[in-house]
């Protein structure tokens, strides 16, 4: 009995070393400069005033692609590609991660492994201009996985700092990446008096028998009375349920990513735009600024959405809006209720 006490004694000591080595080989893997938890306040590394940047370069992508950015009138764009509608937002975002750095950890450059922290090949190196031409130039080594920081180093200081990860996420576009993303026209419920529905041969009419849409100017607006048919003229009446699920995934379409913002024959076969699974047609009123009696004018618009293949990955819909040059893609809720109408 006590043979086997002091075997089983024997063996927790053991598997206790063995964690022990595994921790300690674990915890020496890791930079000399990280040995103690990152629990420290942030502090100001460097500020500039983010209205006074006017241009920004940025690395991008395995071959470090250079992309640059040039404010000319009041209005963002890129000599890369001038038909890039570059997305102001965006750019926002970049002004805002530039304008101050902050940190929690600030390595002395005695302390400094440039190959360590990965600033001999850095992830992302981004330079700007100021109107008074000073540049001033960031870089971005490896991500230190253990804070999810990146190692960072500016012209004019060779110490080293830990930063978090929004500099690198809001310079992480390439052109199609930085494209404004198009907003179908704004349209309200009572705004949509009538929408089409083509798939392959089929047709599917909806019409507001009410009319609300054009009665705006009347004391009191009726109740949108949705008719479903399969031509003009055959409609039946809708449940309100099923009528207000179609009219708002109508009235929701959002676009999410821009596939590319000049778009081309290839492209149209590529994404299955050639030949649409889907095609929808939307017509809604406008109301104008009233007149001197104190009416509003309203006018009617319309709008066309075509749809094509899913995007295997995220099973996203690509489309188009007829006079755009640009493919994007679309969620799949709204979608997948208009397809749900056949």
């Amino acid at each position: 009995m006590k043979k086997k006490r002091k075997w089983i004694s024997f063996s927790i000591m053991l598997v206790a070393l063995i964690a022990f080595t595994a921790g300690y080989v674990f915890l020496s893997m890791q930079p000399k400069t990280e040995e103690k938890t990152d629990t420290e306040d942030s502090f100001t590394v460097t500020k500039t005033n983010k209205d006074k940047i006017t241009k920004i370069v940025y690395t991008q992508g395995k071959k470090g692609e250079k992309i640059e950015l040039d404010l000319k009138k009041k209005t963002w764009y890129t000599p890369n590609d001038t038909e890039c509608p570059v997305n102001e937002y965006t750019v926002s975002a970049m002004l805002s991660a530039l304008s101050e750095i902050k940190s929690t950890r600030k390595i002395e450059k005695k302390d400094v492994d440039e190959e360590e922290f990965g600033l001999k090949k850095p992830s992302k190196v981004i330079t700007f201009t100021t109107k008074d031409g000073k540049e001033m130039t960031y870089t971005l080594g490896v991500l230190n996985t253990a804070v999810n920081k990146y190692y960072f180093q500016m012209s004019g200081d060779e110490n080293v700092y830990l930063v978090d990860t929004t500099m690198y996420n809001s310079c992480d576009y390439d052109l199609t990446g930085l494209a404004k993303v198009e907003e179908y026209p704004s349209v309200g419920n009572q705004d949509l008096y009538e929408f089409t529905l083509e798939k392959g041969q089929k047709t599917l009419y909806f019409k507001d028998k009410a009319d609300a849409a054009h009665k705006k100017n009347a004391s009191k607006i009726p109740d949108c009375k949705w008719l479903k048919g399969t031509t003009q003229t055959n409609g039946k009446a809708m449940k309100e349920d099923s009528a207000n699920k179609l009219v708002q995934a109508v009235i929701g379409l959002t676009n999410t990513e821009c596939v590319t913002y000049k778009k081309t024959d290839a492209d149209m076969k590529k994404y299955g735009l050639e030949n649409p699974s889907l095609t929808l047609t939307v017509k809604y009123t406008k109301t104008s600024e009233s007149d001197k009696k104190g009416k509003s004018k309203i006018k009617n618009c319309s709008f066309k959405v075509y749809f094509g293949k899913k995007n295997n990955k995220s099973g996203e819909y690509y489309v188009y809006m007829d006079g755009s040059k640009a493919i994007y893609t679309m969620n799949i809720s709204n979608v997948d209720t208009l397809l749900g109408a056949f």
